[in-house]
């Protein structure tokens, strides 16, 4: 008889972000249209509703999820070879995850850093309750990662990462901070690097990945620019990405009229870094009502989700004016990988 699998060490924490100025009743939020409609995507991964939402994006071939997988497990060993350059001799690292999704790509990160170091720990923090619980449960059993790794899950608010607390790394280690699923491209940039620079000590670093737009240097008019983008467009303009960037509208409202249809338009003004090209998906003819305030809501326009391309020279350039130290980057396709040093 087979002896039951052993799940590893976990503890599932709570950050006081999460419970702290910033909470809400949920009637404050899923009450208002203009709160929980975020293109920052924050409230896009909460409820079981929308947490489930991101999972069918990820098992949805069209999206891409795999390749990301695979470009990840290509590109860790010259991460690691990165890391034992320029760590210092140390041996043992810890893997902190802003945003673990489903798991699938920490757990090539862990794989791969397990191949050049001692891994002492792994920290997955997010919003997402749900998420957090499905990324725990896959790294728990998962066959590939060291038996003794101790596992930190941290519900927190991934907007306002300085207000969260980690707590000390093992003397003896140093931490990466893995920001992937091209999640940089979803929030203001700079703030977003000065936030997580909050979180890290000196000596710690930041692996993350960037979708590219291979455009180079873009013109005032961006009309001509629609049809090099319908690769990357692609991507985004199938059934499992609609029902996730309208996942907020079904959990707080039910429909009056038509459904609402989904649209996409190209824009530069959400991003801080030149030629970097915004892809914004909103829906139009919004007709619906809010399930805990009744109110009836008709909108022309709803913006659902921005998600941005970089220009590999200028984000390159960017980021070496960031304050922090790159590393090491690497290019694959429309993908670049980043490892920056505090």
């Amino acid at each position: 008889m087979d002896s039951p699998r052993r799940f590893r060490s976990v503890a599932f924490l709570v950050d006081p972000s999460m419970y702290a100025e910033a909470y809400a009743p949920p009637r404050d939020v899923y009450g208002d249209l203009d709160r929980v409609i975020r293109t920052d995507l924050y409230y896009h991964y909460s409820t079981p509703i929308c947490a489930q939402r991101w999972l069918d994006v990820c098992e949805d071939p069209a999206y891409g999820h795999k390749a990301l997988l695979d470009r990840v497990r290509d590109v860790m060993p010259r991460v690691v070879a990165a890391l034992r350059e320029d760590g210092g001799g140390r041996s043992a690292v810890e893997l902190c995850s802003l945003g673990p999704g489903d798991g699938s790509v920490d757990e090539r990160m862990l794989e791969g850093l397990a191949e050049g170091f001692s891994v002492r720990g792994y920290t997955g923090l997010d919003f997402s309750f749900e998420l957090l619980r499905r990324s725990v449960h896959r790294l728990a059993q998962s066959p590939d990662l060291p038996q003794d790794l101790s596992i930190r899950a941290v519900c927190g608010d991934f907007t306002d990462l300085s207000a969260v607390t980690l707590g000390a790394r093992a003397p003896d280690a140093f931490r990466v901070f893995g920001l992937t699923g091209f999640t940089f491209g979803n929030y203001p940039e700079t703030d977003l690097l000065r936030n997580i620079g909050g979180l890290m000590e000196e000596g710690d670093y930041l692996f993350f990945d960037a979708r590219l737009h291979g455009l180079g240097p873009l013109p005032d008019d961006l009309a001509p620019v629609q049809s090099a983008m319908e690769r990357t467009q692609a991507s985004y303009d199938v059934a499992s990405v609609r029902s996730f960037v309208t996942g907020p509208l079904e959990v707080a409202t039910t429909q009056s009229g038509a459904p609402a249809a989904v649209s996409y338009e190209l824009a530069r003004s959400l991003t801080t870094i030149p030629n970097a090209l915004n892809l914004v998906i909103y829906c139009t003819g919004l007709d619906a009502t809010l399930r805990l305030t009744g109110e009836r809501i008709r909108r022309d326009r709803v913006d659902l989700a921005v998600t941005t391309s970089y220009h590999l020279p200028d984000l390159v350039a960017w980021i070496r004016g960031s304050g922090f130290t790159l590393v090491w980057d690497r290019s694959v396709g429309d993908v670049a990988f980043f490892l920056l040093r505090k």
